[in-house]
């Protein structure tokens, strides 16, 4: 079951209107997602169950968007390659949806199944074939009106790779596969294929802009961007040039890194002539480092240019003293600035869980859970953070666990933010920590399998993975059948006064005491009011729903203009639902001291009775109105709260 929190994105559009571009929307798209996420180097792959591994492909990265008719690709640093590339913008517009983000990597592939970047220039060429090039794609961003970046990355392959299977006359458009776990063992069988590499992704992990540690390459040869320099004349033959002169930044400084004079055809030699000779100064960028490292007969040999445009290298090794040892052309990188290109060196060994993603956010820990993106908004009202909920919770964790501790849970996760689409979530399935259990019972002879947590980790493992609300059962794991709370839920039709809720639950209370049950208060968070009991687990669900029943029936009977106990909304109208109907076999009912998925992220607290007459509003409280007011209370014991039994009628 999904809710759509945010307004219309993703509806279908008049049917006049369809064949019409809407570069609005594409405009709203490129705007969202100005730049790419990217690995970062380390020496050997990541081990553990909680990685996939890609291969690392020999091409051009790209971001693809599509909005309702209009296509566009981008490269990683915000170029617009429509152009370049007209059958992957022909297939973006063939992919069955109403508007997407895809990322991927154009390459040209032999008969192998090996991709090549001088193929891959060559097809870009003037008499080039640029039918031959097609993309692999391996993350998906956006999908008809909702963003994917907040949830994990085996959601959003799952997601692509539903749309890429249903869009059959996208044709260059290819699922980039995976595997899980082993990844020392893809990295050796990708290097003795001739492969780059291979990258490695979190499962789990979000999708965050910028050089990430969720994400790590290991290359099985050194290969990286350098920025020309300069050239020198061919000693002798037809070739057009005999080397250029590379280099890299450092600390605001530019480095030399030696030079290169292998791997270029005699067309790609011309072209690249041309291109250096427009780019043509007088004097290098650094004169002193170059002549120190050159003959004076060479130095006079070498033509300056200025330091734009770069190329790519493969490489053995870095020497002693700074230069590439073994360097080979693979050709020129247009979809990357100069200003980037630094000299890259991995990163210390991996272990099996390297901290989560977000360099650029940061993450938050507690209660030894990694909480990514803590700076993220999930409310602009208040201006609430993924860090201010992770905090709550943490706060509340021995409040919320006396009750929701061991019981089935319905979440409702919101990946970016309750303004954007929430959906709802009850049974295990792939991105969830370690500390989220699945709970499997058999009912009326069918298997289930839900969800569940028994501590302070398993609850932030809720918050990491975009939980916002929590909805338990009315009964634990232990003893399913036997619920240990009773709940009423006092929903008024919108036309119908706070006061007026606040005197049914007044009423309640006093028809639930005349039975001999004592009763506790909870604003929801929302519109109205619960009336709970707490139970000895000992009375199976059909008698406890029975009982409420009866009690609602007795409502309904005195004060008919008022009351309603039947789920039809056309009969609401001017009364308050009494609903009963949350004391049934898998119904939920908000947590006390949950969070609800609304603007401001008000809680759902629970209330002394002396309390009501203050209470202005169901949703009155905010996540520091809850902490401030448990600061003047002492968390539940571990003892169980004694339970009452339902009463004979």
């Amino acid at each position: 079951m999904s809710r759509k929190i945010a307004s219309g994105e993703g509806q279908a559009q008049p049917e006049q209107k369809k064949a019409q571009p809407s570069r609005r929307s594409l405009k709203r798209l490129l705007a969202l997602y100005p730049e790419v996420q990217l690995a970062t180097l380390v020496d050997e792959p990541p081990q553990g169950a909680e990685w996939l591994h890609e291969i690392k492909f020999d091409g051009y990265r790209l971001l693809g968007f599509s909005a309702r008719g209009a296509q566009c690709l981008r490269t990683r640093n915000g170029n617009d390659w429509t152009t370049k590339f007209p059958s992957l913008a022909a297939s973006l517009g063939e992919l069955n949806v109403s508007d997407a983000v895809l990322d991927m990597e154009a390459v040209v592939v032999n008969d192998r199944g090996q991709s090549n970047f001088q193929a891959l220039q060559a097809a870009l060429g003037d008499r080039g074939n640029r039918e031959s090039i097609v993309a692999y794609v391996f993350d998906l961003l956006f999908l008809d009106g909702r963003d994917l970046t907040g949830v994990s990355l085996l959601e959003r392959k799952d997601a692509l790779q539903a749309v890429l299977n249903k869009s059959k006359n996208a044709v260059q458009l290819r699922y980039s596969e995976h595997i899980e776990g082993n990844g020392k063992a893809m990295f050796a069988k990708a290097c003795s294929m001739g492969l780059e590499g291979i990258v490695s992704k979190q499962l789990a992990a979000p999708y965050v802009a910028g050089r990430q540690t969720s994400w790590l390459k290991c290359k099985c040869t050194q290969r990286q961007e350098f920025i020309i320099l300069g050239y020198s004349d061919p000693r002798k033959g037809e070739r057009a040039l005999g080397a250029l002169y590379l280099g890299y930044h450092s600390n605001g400084t530019m480095k030399y890194a030696g030079k290169v004079g292998t791997g270029f055809s005699m067309s790609s030699a011309r072209s690249l002539m041309e291109r250096l000779e427009a780019l043509a100064v007088k004097e290098p960028v650094l004169p002193t480092v170059v002549r120190g490292s050159l003959s004076m007969r060479e130095w006079q040999s070498v033509h300056w240019v200025k330091p734009v445009l770069l190329c790519e290298v493969t490489f053995t090794e870095w020497t002693k003293d700074g230069q590439l040892r073994h360097p080979s052309f693979e050709g020129l990188r247009e979809d990357k600035s100069a200003d980037d290109v630094k000299k890259e060196k991995p990163s210390r060994k991996q272990s099996s869980s390297p901290a989560p993603a977000a360099e650029k956010t940061g993450s938050l820990v507690l209660y030894g859970i990694n909480v990514t993106h803590p700076d993220r908004v999930i409310s602009k009202t208040g201006n609430i953070t993924k860090g201010d909920l992770a905090r709550y919770y943490a706060t509340v964790a021995p409040f919320i666990l006396s009750q929701i501790s061991r019981h089935p849970l319905s979440l409702l996760r919101c990946p970016s933010g309750i303004d954007s689409e929430c959906f709802y979530q009850r049974n295990p399935g792939r991105g969830l920590g370690p500390d989220v259990h699945p709970f499997k019972f058999r009912h009326k002879g069918k298997n289930y399998e839900y969800l569940y947590i028994k501590d302070e980790k398993g609850l932030l493992e809720l918050v990491q993975m975009g939980a916002v609300e929590i909805h338990p059962w009315g009964s634990g794991i232990d003893a399913i059948d036997y619920p240990d709370r009773l709940i009423f839920d006092l929903d008024p039709a919108p036309d119908v006064s706070f006061e007026a809720v606040k005197l049914a639950a007044q009423d309640l209370r006093q028809r639930l005491k005349n039975k001999g049950l004592t009763s506790k208060l909870k604003c929801t968070g929302g519109k109205g009011l619960h009336v709970t009991v707490q139970l000895a687990s000992k009375d199976a669900w059909p008698k406890v729903k029975s009982f409420a029943s009866v009690i609602a029936a007795e409502m309904v009977a005195a004060a008919p203009e008022v009351y309603i106990a039947t789920m039809s909304k056309a009969k609401r109208k001017g009364k308050i639902f009494v609903d009963y109907f949350r004391n049934d076999y898998t119904a939920t009912a908000i947590a006390d001291y949950a969070v609800r998925a609304r603007p401001g992220a008000p809680v759902a607290l629970p209330l002394e009775w002396k309390d009501l007459a203050k209470l202005k509003k169901a949703s009155q409280f905010t996540i520091k109105d809850v902490v401030t007011h448990l600061e003047r209370k002492r968390p539940p014991s571990d003892s169980k709260e004694e339970g009452q039994r339902i009463p004979s009628l």
